[in-house]
């Protein structure tokens, strides 16, 4: 999958339509998952499906979330939507591993949309952005401060932002209870999966890459 380990940085590149591998390989650091454990995660998800939901028919990848919080739970791991209602300052860094983000962009006059798989950890002190689609994986400038711009950014242009942790962790990945708007929060939040708020039960079958 041209992966590349440079000073003790795991990073693959993008291959196909496998960025949701890569994003979870990068966020573990290590190649934990192959082509052959997210299609066997899909069919358990749709035994019975002629035509998979949750990958793409072609055999190129194309998975959906479903797929890699499943991936995510066989080991040991756990993940929850953040809630959009919050500001990103309330996250518990010190409880949760990184992120797993889903943005999307339209393509051919907005005919279709094309999402994209990356992830968000901790490497040497610093905040990083490892997207398979660059050649390295890039530092978040500003620190603590300049993650919590960074989320923004992202909710604002309405990507989706999942909060990795260590399973029985996903009660304490926020500070506190309080619900403070973030500044980038242009619509009203919708109910989503793992007990957080940021996509209805129609968008979450719809988060796949393309």
């Amino acid at each position: 999958m041209g992966d590349r380990k440079d000073h003790d940085v795991y990073h693959e590149r993008q291959s196909w339509q496998f960025c949701g591998i890569h994003a979870v390989n990068n966020l573990l650091q290590r190649q934990e998952f192959k082509k052959a454990d997210f299609d066997r995660i899909a069919k358990t998800l749709a035994p019975n499906a002629f035509v998979n939901p949750h990958r793409s028919i072609w055999g190129t990848g194309n998975y959906d979330v479903n797929v890699l919080t499943m991936a995510m739970q066989e080991k040991d791991y756990d993940i929850r939507w953040f809630d959009r209602r919050k500001d990103p300052s309330v996250i518990n860094l010190d409880e949760i591993i990184g992120f797993i983000i889903n943005t999307k962009t339209p393509k051919f006059f907005s005919m279709y949309t094309s999402h994209h798989w990356f992830a968000v950890r901790v490497i040497k002190g610093k905040w990083t952005k490892f997207d398979s689609k660059n050649k390295i994986p890039t530092e978040i400038e500003g620190g603590i401060k300049g993650l919590h711009s960074y989320i923004k950014q992202l909710l604002a242009a309405d990507s989706q932002v999942l909060i990795a942790c260590n399973k029985g962790k996903g009660d304490v990945i926020y500070k506190n209870d309080s619900v403070k708007p973030s500044g980038g929060e242009k619509k009203q939040p919708q109910a989503g999966a793992g007990g957080g708020v940021g996509a209805t039960a129609g968008e979450l079958a719809k988060l796949e890459v393309s």
